[in-house]
């Protein structure tokens, strides 16, 4: 509604810009509103179009990210295994950090694909030079 009046590239460059400003409601944290931008930033570099529908998915996988790191930081800080007291005794039990980046890591991972973030996703590249294998000119396809 708001940039009904612009078209073309104009309307174009404006979602972009808005998007990148307007996070989701779910993104609350500073940390996960600097995830958001930093991941914004890394996939339009790539060329990637990102539409203002999709900002509640960034924010999703910003929020996803942040959460790893956490539990990734008392994975680091508590170790695999805690001692807490039982009913007679010390005990160890497995930090369920690990347990839940585990969990985790599977739909991170899923979300670069959608986002075209693994080079799986954004398709294979002959050399480094961003030209696919069909395109490179090598001079076989003359003999």
């Amino acid at each position: 509604m708001l940039f009904t009046k612009f078209i073309g590239k104009r309307k174009i460059m404006m979602l972009e810009k808005s998007v990148r400003k307007n996070h989701p409601k779910a993104v609350r944290t500073v940390e996960q509103i600097e995830q958001y931008r930093t991941l914004y930033d890394d996939i339009t570099a790539n060329g990637t179009v990102v539409q203002y529908a999709d900002r509640h998915a960034l924010g999703l996988l910003a929020c996803m990210i942040c959460q790893y790191d956490q539990l990734s930081q008392d994975l680091t800080e508590n170790g695999a295994a805690n001692e807490v007291q039982g009913d007679r005794a010390m005990i160890t039990k497995k930090n369920p950090a690990g347990d839940l980046l585990l969990r985790l890591a599977p739909q991170i991972k899923a979300m670069f694909a959608e986002f075209k973030m693994t080079p799986a996703s954004r398709g294979k590249t002959f050399g480094g030079t961003g030209e696919t294998p069909k395109t490179v000119d090598d001079g076989f396809g003359e003999i």
